[in-house]
């Protein structure tokens, strides 16, 4: 019979209760300790699995991937280049949620396998998934059911720093949506991370703080904005505003941002990492809003592959982003809005 593949799925104990990551958020554990101990010892599961591949000849790679929209640039992405450097002409393979495909379009990933009606955290069998669907293989893939790239990565996330490739011709893909060009600057917003639930403190800045904020940039400074989102709440009806939340795909959304907007407000999420990650110049100011310092683009640590992206982050007092004033974003906001029309001028003024 055919042999069964590896699998190399994060068989270690689970990960404390939500409370206990609340309170630790990665402080000392004897857990931790001696995993860490073994991995450099022994090597990470990741590592032993590419070591073998190496000797094997092994070339291709099946990952199940169920988790959060910005760990695929975080984490898989980097996981991925580390495959494509040890093992050259590697095919690899993920399989993962319907809401999830259009990043993993980004990953430069051979074959996409999307499982319909797949909840988040569900357990996966990726190898079944993808023969179900008539995905065929040569060999016995190497399968990484549940990766841990927080683990995998530790100590090397500068050393393969996260790219997303962007095909030019995505950018059409914002044709459809009727933008007022009035000739200012237009901001873009993701005003609600969306996936606050699925971690132990607060990720958003609230709704008020949004609403006074839009209301101090009206059409009159010169501003239009750009809701973006999957649900369209809190309303935030204002003459200058269009609220595309829940209107568009991902890829949508990011050609939005690369053809009209000139600044991005976004809390830490899957949508900042994957603007901040795009690989495609382009002049933008990105407004981060923070509650963990120790979370997302700020701890992968790496620069972005768009040389002309200007990143502000602000962290709020105490890890929590509530306590960032209006007026200290309205201060951020303004400098970079004036900024964003000097160098329009300036730019106007060298191609005339």
């Amino acid at each position: 019979g055919v042999p069964a593949p590896p699998s190399f799925a994060n068989t270690d104990d689970p990960d404390p209760s939500p409370a206990m990551r609340l309170r630790t958020r990665g402080l000392f554990s004897i857990r931790r300790l001696r995993r860490a101990v073994a991995d450099r010892l022994q090597g990470t599961p990741f590592d032993r699995a590419l070591a073998l591949a190496e000797r094997s000849g092994q070339r291709e790679f099946v990952f199940g991937w169920n988790r959060g929209l910005g760990d695929i640039a975080l984490g898989l992405v980097p996981l991925f280049a580390r495959i494509r450097a040890r093992c050259p002409g590697s095919r690899i393979v993920v399989v993962t949620r319907p809401d999830l495909a259009d990043m993993t379009k980004l990953a430069a990933v051979d074959d996409i396998v999307v499982v319909a009606g797949l909840a988040r955290d569900q357990p996966l069998d990726p190898l079944g998934a993808a023969r179900a669907q008539g995905v065929a293989f040569q060999g016995t893939p190497a399968v990484f059911a549940d990766p841990d790239p927080t683990r995998w990565l530790d100590g090397q996330r500068k050393s393969y720093p996260p790219r997303l490739a962007w095909r030019p011709a995505f950018d059409a893909l914002a044709a459809r949506f009727a933008i007022p060009d009035r000739g200012g600057i237009i901001i873009g917003a993701h005003v609600h991370s969306e996936t606050a639930q699925f971690y132990g403190y607060v990720k958003d800045w609230p709704d008020a703080s949004w609403r006074e904020l839009i209301a101090r940039f009206p059409a009159e400074r010169g501003v239009h904005w750009i809701l973006f989102g999957n649900t369209p709440s809190p309303r935030l009806d204002f003459a200058n505003v269009t609220d595309l939340r829940g209107q568009t795909t991902l890829l949508e959304l990011l050609a939005l941002v690369r053809t009209r907007c000139r600044i991005l407000l976004a809390p830490d999420s899957g949508i900042l990492t994957a603007v901040f990650y795009l690989d495609g110049a382009q002049p933008l100011d990105v407004i981060s809003l923070w509650s963990d310092p120790r979370q997302g683009i700020l701890k992968q640590g790496c620069a972005s592959p768009n040389p002309a992206l200007r990143h502000h982050p602000l962290v709020g007092d105490r890890d929590d982003v509530r306590s960032l004033r209006v007026a200290d974003v309205e201060n951020v906001l303004a400098a970079t809005t004036a900024a964003a029309v000097r160098q329009g001028a300036s730019d106007a003024i060298h191609a005339g």
